[in-house]
C-alpha cells in the first residue's frame, strides 16, 4: 500500500524536483501555496508533507496547526533555507519531526529523513497501543477486583436475609450496584412471584418471559441485549446487558455465581416458612391441649367436691356403730384422698405444659 504524501513548497522547480526524488512507494500530492495546501489537506489524510516554511500566504508552522486536528496528524519534515533559530524553534515546537536545509539538499537524505521518521512514528504507534492495552487490563483487572469484591460482599449479606421481603431489597441493591436494569422471579413457597423492584410486581410481557423461561434447563439465556440468568428456585432477567464485551464478561461472570448464592437462600427460606408452619400448629395444638386439661382438672376438682357433699349426706341419713361409721369414713377419706392427687397431678402437667409452650413460643419468635 503506497504511502500517501503532500509536497507544500510555493517554489516550482524544487516542488517538481522532491516529487520526481521519490520512488513508487509514495502517492504524491502537490501544492504550490499554504491555502491549496489546506484544501488537499482538508479532502485527504497524508501520512507525510513535506514542507517549505515561508508562504507568499502565510508559514508552514500555520499549516501544522490546520492538521493537527485530523484524528491521525502527519509526519511534518520541514524543507527550508531559513537560518533563523527562532523559526526552526517554532516549527519543531509546533511538532515537526525533522528539518532539511534546502541549500544543501540532496534526494537521498530527504529519502533517509522520511524512512527514520514513518519508523519512528511506527513505533511510538506501537508503543502507545501497548499503553493502552496495558491501560486496559489494569482497568480491566481492577474492575474484575472490585466486581467480584462487591459480589462476594453482597453473596454474604444475601445470606442473612430472613425473610422474603428482606432478600428482595438486598438482591435489587446488589443488581443495582452493578448498574443494570432487572427485573426478578422466585419461588415463595411453591408460588412463583414476579417483581421490577422491591415494592413492584412484573407483569404482561415480563411475566410471560419469565414463566417461558422457567421451563428450559438453560442456565443463561440470551435474547438481544437481554439476559436471563436461571436456577431452580430463581430467575434474574437484565435488561440493558452492556455491549462492551469485557464488561459483558464480567457481569455473565459474577451474576452467573451470584445467581447460586441466592438460589440457596431461597431454599433457606422456604424451608424455614415450612418449619415456621409446622411450629405454629404445634403450638396450635399445644394451646388446645393447655384449653383441655385445664378442663379436665376443674371437671376432677367438681367430682370431688360432689362426692364429699354426697358421701356426707348419705352419712347423715345411715344410723352406724362407731366401727363402721370409722371403717366407712376411712374409705371415703382415702377415696377423696386419690381424687385429690389426681387433681393435684393434673395441676403439676399444667404448670409444665405452660412452661414448655412459653419456652415454644419464645423460640418460635
Amino acid at each position: 500500500m503506497k504511502i500517501n504524501l503532500l509536497i507544500a513548497e510555493d517554489d516550482v522547480c524544487l516542488n517538481e524536483l522532491v516529487a520526481s526524488s521519490l520512488t513508487d512507494e509514495y502517492q504524491i500530492s502537490q501544492a504550490y501555496s499554504l491555502e491549496q495546501a489546506k484544501a488537499l489537506c482538508e479532502n485527504a489524510d497524508f501520512s507525510v508533507i513535506v514542507l517549505d516554511y515561508y508562504f507568499p500566504d502565510g508559514n508552514g508552522v500555520e499549516l501544522i496547526e490546520y492538521v493537527k486536528k485530523q484524528a491521525n496528524p502527519p509526519i511534518i519534515i520541514f524543507l527550508s533555507a531559513s537560518e533563523d533559530l527562532e523559526v526552526k524553534m517554532a516549527a519543531f515546537d509546533a511538532g515537526a519531526a525533522d528539518w532539511i536545509d534546502k541549500r544543501t539538499f540532496i534526494p537521498p537524505l530527504l529519502l533517509i529523513k522520511i524512512k527514520k521518521a514513518l519508523a519512528n512514528q511506527q513505533e511510538f504507534d506501537a508503543l502507545k497501543i501497548a499503553e493502552q492495552d496495558a491501560n486496559t487490563a489494569v482497568f480491566s483487572a481492577m474492575s474484575d477486583s472490585f466486581m467480584w469484591g462487591n459480589t462476594a460482599r453482597a453473596m454474604q449479606s444475601c445470606l442473612s436475609c430472613t425473610n422474603y421481603s428482606e432478600f428482595l431489597l438486598h438482591i435489587f441493591s446488589y443488581l443495582q450496584s452493578l448498574e443494570i436494569t432487572a427485573s426478578v422471579a422466585y419461588n415463595e413457597n411453591t408460588q412463583i412471584s414476579y417483581w421490577d423492584s422491591p415494592s413492584a410486581r412484573a407483569c404482561g410481557m415480563e411475566e410471560d418471559l419469565f414463566k417461558l423461561v422457567m421451563q428450559r434447563d438453560d442456565r443463561i439465556i440470551n435474547a438481544g441485549r437481554r439476559y436471563f440468568f436461571k436456577d431452580s428456585n430463581i430467575c434474574i432477567l437484565i435488561k440493558n446487558m452492556p455491549e462492551d464485551e469485557v464488561r459483558k464478561g464480567q457481569i455473565l461472570d459474577v451474576v452467573a455465581a451470584y445467581i447460586e448464592c441466592a438460589n440457596h437462600q431461597i431454599e433457606t427460606l422456604n424451608q424455614e416458612y415450612v418449619k415456621q408452619l409446622y411450629f405454629k400448629k404445634i403450638a396450635f395444638e399445644l394451646d388446645d391441649l393447655q384449653n383441655k386439661m385445664g378442663l379436665f382438672t376443674e371437671q376432677t376438682q367438681q367430682i370431688q367436691s360432689n362426692q364429699s357433699l354426697a358421701f356426707f349426706e348419705i352419712f347423715s341419713q345411715l344410723e352406724l356403730t362407731t366401727d363402721e361409721e370409722t371403717k366407712l369414713t376411712k374409705v371415703t377419706d382415702e377415696t377423696l384422698l386419690k381424687f385429690e392427687e389426681l387433681a393435684f397431678s393434673h395441676v403439676k402437667i399444667i404448670n409444665s405444659l405452660n412452661s414448655v409452650i412459653k419456652d415454644f413460643k419464645r423460640q418460635l419468635s
